[in-house]
């Protein structure tokens, strides 16, 4: 199985409806300077299956700008081919421009 990139959109309504859970794969001075309020931290480096929230929903990864939550999103299919997994295209950099709610 592979994963699909999302919009914001999408993963606004999908947190709205309770359907997805959101991991943030930045590093923790990152996620302490901007964060997108639902989501966990587990920066890169230490992302695994054990790390993830357990959840029957959705899996959404997110970093600052895509590239780390496609790598995130490889490293966890390798580990799990049956995750239902999917990146946040752009990122909380795009999350921000669509004016959505962070904590800073």
């Amino acid at each position: 199985m592979s994963y699909e990139n999302i919009d914001c959109e999408t993963l606004q309504n999908w947190l709205e409806n309770d359907q997805a859970v959101l991991v943030d794969v930045r590093e923790q001075a990152e996620y302490d300077e901007v964060n997108i309020p639902q989501a966990s931290l587990v920066p890169l480096g230490e992302i695994c299956c054990d790390r993830l929230p357990a959840s029957d929903k959705k899996i959404v990864i997110h970093c600052l700008k895509g590239g780390r939550g496609q790598k995130a999103c490889d490293a966890l299919l390798a580990e799990n081919s049956g995750l239902e997994l999917y990146n946040l295209e752009g990122g909380i950099s795009a999350w921000i421009e669509s004016g959505l709610p962070v904590e800073k």
